[in-house]
Parts: C-alpha cells; sequence; structure tokens
C-alpha cells in the first residue's frame, strides 16, 4: 500500500514552511537577537529612569517641599491663633427686667459688659415688648466696662406684657488708640472715671398728696475734667433683685464740682435694701468735655 503525507516533503523530511521559516531565520537572526537585545536595554533603561526618578524626587524634589509642610501647618495654626485672640470677644448680656411704672408705663433694665480690654463697642439698640419695639437709642460700651441699658417710661399700645428682649443693631467695634490713652488705658479712664457718690437715703415723702419713695444722694466730680453730660443709671434692689430703675442726666458738670441729686419713685415698691448709682461717659469722645476754662 502506498505511504500517505500530510504535505509537500522537501529534502529530508521537512515541510516547505519549516524550510522557509530556517531559511528566514538563518538571514536575520542577527537582527533578530539585535532587536531583543535593544528592547531589553531599553526596558531595562526605563525601569531603572523611572527609579532614580523616584528617589530624586523622594530626596531632592517632594521631600523638601513636603517636610515643611508641618511647619506650614504650625505656622497657620499660630496665625489662627493671634487673629482669633486679637478679635474681640462678644458683648456679655443679662435677661431684661421689665418694671411696672405708673400709667401702665413699662422700665426695661438689661446689665451688659464688654469684656474686651482694648475694644470699643458702639451700636444702637431697642427692647421688643412682645413684638413693640421701643425707640431706637445710640449706645457704647468701653473696655471692660460694666453696665446698663435702658429704656424709661414706655408706653405699650397692648399693655400687659412682662418680658422683653434686647436687640442691637449696627454694632461696630474699634480699637483703643495708644496715642490718645497712651500705654495704660486703666489708669487713663481712672483719672476721668472717678465720679463720688456719697450721703446716699432713702426717705418717704409726700407729693400732691401721694406718698412716694425719694433717692437722695451728692454726686461729686474730683476729677480735672468737665463735661456737658453725665448720665446715671439708678437702679433700686431688694438684696441682688432689682425692683425699680431710672436714668438722670446731669449737666455742665463741672471739675470739682460738688450737687445733690434726688429721685422720687412713684410707683409702688417692695422694701429696698441697696441702691446702686452708676454714671457713663463715653470718655473717648472728645465731644463729651467742656472745653478748659482760661
Amino acid at each position: 500500500m502506498p505511504e500517505q503525507n500530510d504535505g509537500p516533503s522537501v529534502g529530508s523530511g521537512f515541510t516547505e514552511g519549516e524550510l522557509q521559516f530556517a531559511s528566514f531565520w538563518v538571514r536575520n537572526k542577527v537582527a533578530i537577537r539585535r532587536a531583543i537585545y535593544v528592547s531589553l536595554i531599553a526596558a531595562n533603561a526605563i525601569f531603572w529612569g523611572y527609579a532614580f526618578w523616584g528617589f530624586i524626587d523622594a530626596y531632592a524634589l517632594s521631600y523638601p517641599r513636603e517636610s515643611r509642610i508641618p511647619q506650614e501647618i504650625a505656622n497657620n495654626e499660630v496665625v489662627s491663633s493671634r487673629l482669633s485672640s486679637n478679635r474681640p470677644l462678644n458683648v456679655q448680656v443679662s435677661p431684661v427686667t421689665v418694671f411696672q411704672n405708673t400709667d401702665g408705663r413699662l422700665d426695661l433694665l438689661d446689665p451688659v459688659a464688654n469684656p474686651n480690654a482694648q475694644w470699643v463697642a458702639t451700636f444702637t439698640y431697642r427692647f421688643n415688648v412682645s413684638g413693640e419695639l421701643t425707640p431706637a437709642r445710640s449706645g457704647f460700651l468701653l473696655p471692660g466696662e460694666q453696665t446698663y441699658l435702658g429704656e424709661f417710661g414706655f408706653k405699650q399700645q397692648t399693655p400687659g406684657a412682662k418680658t422683653g428682649a434686647l436687640t442691637v443693631d449696627n454694632l461696630k467695634w474699634s480699637r483703643i488708640n495708644p496715642n490718645v490713652v497712651g500705654s495704660d488705658y486703666k489708669a487713663w479712664v481712672a483719672r476721668r472715671n472717678a465720679f463720688q457718690i456719697s450721703d446716699l437715703t432713702q426717705s418717704n415723702t409726700s407729693i400732691a398728696g401721694k406718698n412716694v419713695l425719694r433717692t437722695a444722694f451728692t454726686f461729686t466730680n474730683p476729677t480735672a475734667y468737665g463735661y456737658w453730660n453725665v448720665d446715671l443709671y439708678v437702679v433700686l434692689k431688694r438684696g441682688d433683685a432689682p425692683v425699680a430703675a431710672n436714668k438722670i442726666t446731669l449737666t455742665n458738670v463741672q471739675s470739682g464740682e460738688t450737687r445733690p441729686v434726688a429721685l422720687d419713685w412713684f410707683e409702688q415698691l417692695p422694701q429696698v435694701t441697696d441702691t446702686e448709682v452708676i454714671p457713663v461717659v463715653n470718655y473717648l469722645d472728645p465731644s463729651v468735655y467742656l472745653p478748659a476754662s482760661k
């Protein structure tokens, strides 16, 4: 039986395709080897180049920049802390006390304080009494000052409210000027805010056939400064709780002057155990001072 072949055979049993491949390899094996070597060298160069670049970037480029990040964060925290410390603190406000006055009128009083040692607050304020607003007033708070804001003799459209709330608008802060107050503001203001309240008495008297309580005291200005106006908050207390309040204004207060002051209370009051008199003057405003006498 004749022998069968799967494909054409040439020479010693190699197919034509195998012979062609062998011929191609013989003719091009040097070029192929060179291409393989070049590819390996190129791949090796890329690998080591990347590794070298990573080393250079880590220790020569990125490291110095990244090493400054913690210091920059620390510096930013210091700056933020300084900005926070230089920012004025909020005005401290207490609940509003509402007093019933005569003829259905109301007196409103709110203790306030400026906790900042170098900042002055100026603002407008009013009280909200059950939706009714009192007239807007101008106010100020000197550094470290504790005083009162009040509205007295307010007539409601709808009587009966017993609570009130303070609203403050147009709040502006300004730092005290060392060229004005020097290096020691406390000493500067103490030379001006040295009014004396003495001989304070409470007595019952009769006015138009009605018994009223009269608060009397002597006001003295021992300072070297005269003032166009000095406001006085007068607060009657029973224990620590205020039971009545009012504000009076003394005009043309001369340096070294002493004058008697009397204030009558027509409303019904409980027993008064203490009286507080708080002078209010914006000593940082040059326009409050009387001209020096010649």
